[in-house]
């Protein structure tokens, strides 16, 4: 199985931008494609197979932004049988894990937590460009699986030419921000989650909220872009794990994911008193919620909270901050992010939400709605509650108990 990482350079069968991938309801293609690397290498898509639409389409995506692609080929059939998305990073920190059969890496950006385990055929080598990465400062190429984040390839990428230190632009300091009703914090919430992704096609301009892995800083960006565009100012709130972030989501197929971090928009809300922070995050909610609550689910009572302006792109934890004024690169975390919630949907485990999850979301939002009380969607949390469990206190308790 040899196992090409490159720059797509041509897909040869599709005449037309989309004329394989737009069959009608039901209607599989019948015809392969053959993709064409840059290096001479190609492969095929039997288009008999359902993800083969979607793979094409997430290929030439890739070969419109001269991004590279993984992909595993059959050496007798020429068919490519795996694609994964390698990301250009840093490496930040490496660790072995408390049970000692994988090392965690740090990748900058990313807020996900990534594995190198020890059973890779190839760990020490990898683990030894990682390392020579970490202490050379310089940027590598990692592949990881489509679930769980395990590091199978890494590949060095020639040394930047020697540059001064760059000075982020100066941003002004945005106004301090006017409290909303909380039905206008609603409102703005109800207008972001409309532009959720279909989890298939995922077209441009939408937001993978239901991709909820990562690229949280690339969604927070566009969702602040939108809320200025419709005349709220929003902040920005960052949460750093002291041990692991954990958050119930029906969105990944685990039921849960790990962060090292996150980050989301916020409002000021009026509610009769003094103005509280709420927190606009669909990638975890239904609605907006108090700062308090998104920090409890998560899961992690030792995290921190940083504040920060809208126009802060990404925040380390050390508190060294990037911007992006003119959204260039939250567009290309977007993108990546599309991607990967097309290459899951196309994956064996389907398109999320996932229903095994439900129950366990809802008996996590019930526990944090019944802190706050105005939301209007509390009646539905009680709705389609699984048999299995018999009292949603109970639900409570096992859930609360694996967070």
């Amino acid at each position: 199985m040899t196992r090409p990482n490159a720059l797509v350079d041509s897909i040869s069968s599709l005449s037309s931008p989309r004329e394989t991938l737009e069959a009608r309801p039901g209607e599989i293609p019948s015809r392969a494609v053959t993709v064409n690397f840059q290096g001479g290498r190609s492969g095929r898509l039997d288009m008999a197979i359902p993800r083969s639409a979607v793979w094409a389409d997430v290929l030439d995506s890739l070969r419109q932004t001269n991004e590279p692609v993984y992909v595993e080929i059959d050496p007798a059939t020429n068919a490519i049988t795996e694609l994964l998305l390698p990301r250009e990073v840093r490496v930040g920190a490496i660790a072995p894990t408390d049970t000692g059969d994988a090392v965690e890496v740090e990748l900058m950006i990313s807020q996900a937590r990534h594995y190198l385990r020890r059973t890779n055929p190839d760990f020490q080598q990898l683990l030894n460009t990682l390392q020579s990465a970490q202490e050379e400062g310089i940027p590598v190429l990692v592949t990881e699986t489509l679930d769980g984040y395990e590091i199978i390839d890494v590949q060095s990428l020639p040394k930047p030419p020697l540059e001064g230190i760059e000075v982020p632009p100066p941003v002004s300091r945005a106004p301090a921000p006017t409290p909303v009703t909380l039905q206008k914090a609603q409102e703005i919430f109800n207008l972001l989650k409309d532009q959720t992704c279909n989890p298939m096609s995922a077209p441009p301009p939408c937001i993978p909220f239901l991709y909820p892995d990562d690229g949280c800083w690339g969604r927070a960006h566009e969702m602040c872009r939108l809320m200025l565009a419709n005349g709220v100012q929003p902040q920005k709130v960052w949460i750093y794990a002291g041990s692991v972030l954990r958050a119930a989501t029906q969105n990944n197929p685990s039921c849960k994911v790990q962060w090292g971090w996150h980050v989301a928009p916020t409002l000021l809300v009026s509610t009769g008193g003094s103005p509280e922070i709420y927190v606009i995050d669909p990638s975890l909610f239904l609605s907006p919620v108090r700062q308090t609550i998104w920090f409890d689910v998560q899961g992690d009572p030792s995290a921190t909270l940083v504040p920060s302006d809208a126009s802060v792109f990404y925040r380390s934890r050390s508190g060294f901050v990037e911007y992006d004024p003119n959204y260039t690169q939250t567009q290309q975390v977007l993108t990546t992010y599309r991607n990967q919630l097309k290459l899951r949907s196309a994956s064996s485990v389907g398109s999320p939400p996932y229903s095994s999850c439900v129950w366990k979301v809802k008996a996590i939002a019930a526990r944090c709605l019944s802190k706050n009380p105005p939301i209007s969607v509390k009646r539905d949390i009680y709705v389609r509650v699984s048999p299995q469990a018999l009292t949603l206190r109970q639900q409570l308790a096992v859930i609360l108990s694996r967070c």
